[in-house]
């Protein structure tokens, strides 16, 4: 029997698309669909918590930075930038997690299974390149990450945002 820890650690990393098939195999198991949907709506919580807790020091910072006078905007306005950072990581974690817990539930539902989401977005994907392709238009950093996925690469975390 997988432990909840373990089984919540393989969940996140399966959203990650960072999971061995061999253990995705156990979450696709009918028997564990209830269980990935709870693990799911514990890891939005927590994402939830996280984004709280990071706004939460955002704004003692920037007031406590700007009482400081000039000095202290300037480092108001790094800080402020690197909360930012990981308010925008930690969002399109929380984004990709609902996603799947979209497709858990249709799959509990008996809508689709995830091969046949998986299958939709694969197409879609390859579909979005195409017509990069078809109409000559140039290939950002966000649309390779995208492509890269049909590999089972994660790209999206070494973007520069500096550079959009």
């Amino acid at each position: 029997m997988i432990t909840d820890d373990i089984f919540a650690q393989m969940v996140a990393e399966e959203v990650k698309n960072k999971l061995p098939p061999s253990r995705r195999a156990d979450l696709m198991k009918e028997e564990n669909w209830d269980r990935w949907k709870r693990a799911l709506y514990a890891l939005i919580e927590n994402l939830d918590d996280q984004i709280e807790s990071v706004e939460a020091d955002a704004e003692a910072d920037a007031n406590r930075y700007n009482a400081m006078g000039r000095d202290g905007k300037r480092l108001a306005e790094t800080a402020q930038a690197a909360y930012d950072q990981r308010l925008n990581k930690i969002n399109r974690f929380k984004f990709h997690v609902e996603n799947r817990l979209h497709q858990v539930e249709s799959m509990i539902a008996g809508d689709q299974t995830i091969d046949d989401a998986v299958d939709f977005y694969r197409r879609a994907i390859t579909t979005h390149r195409r017509m990069l392709d078809e109409y000559d238009m140039e290939a950002t950093s966000i649309d390779k990450a995208l492509w890269a996925t049909l590999e089972n690469k994660w790209q999206f975390d070494s973007i520069d945002v500096s550079s959009l």
